[in-house]
């Protein structure tokens, strides 16, 4: 007689849905909501306000500003993510205009009052 508790399964092999066959995490598992990454037009946005606030204060803060507003609008159609980091970038890059635009005018000031 034969045994036929293993039929058709060889010797040693697991049976389908045996051990080892756990149920598998839904795809995207760990990004609730589907939520995709950012942009990089977002990063750099954001990047390029944090350094136009520091180093270039001119022409960093608009490309900053720039690169922002598209990045958002991207990230409000669904094309990509990051729409925090690029209103970080917006902010940043406004602020630092108008630090750029004050620090011109106490300069033209300064030098009118100095004639």
């Amino acid at each position: 007689m034969t045994d036929q508790s293993g039929a058709g399964v060889a010797a040693g092999a697991q049976a389908p849905g045996g051990p080892g066959y756990g149920v598998q995490p839904p795809t995207g598992y760990g990004y609730p909501g589907g939520a995709s990454l950012p942009s990089g037009k977002a990063t750099a946005s954001m990047v390029l306000g944090i350094l136009g606030l520091v180093l270039i204060p001119i022409i960093l803060p608009i490309i900053a500003l720039c690169l922002g507003i598209s990045a958002k609008r991207m990230a409000d159609r669904g094309q990509g993510g990051g729409r925090g980091q690029a209103v970080a970038g917006i902010v940043m890059g406004s602020v630092g205009i108008a630090f750029a635009v004050l620090g011109m005018i106490v300069a033209t000031v300064q030098a009118i009052g100095a004639v």
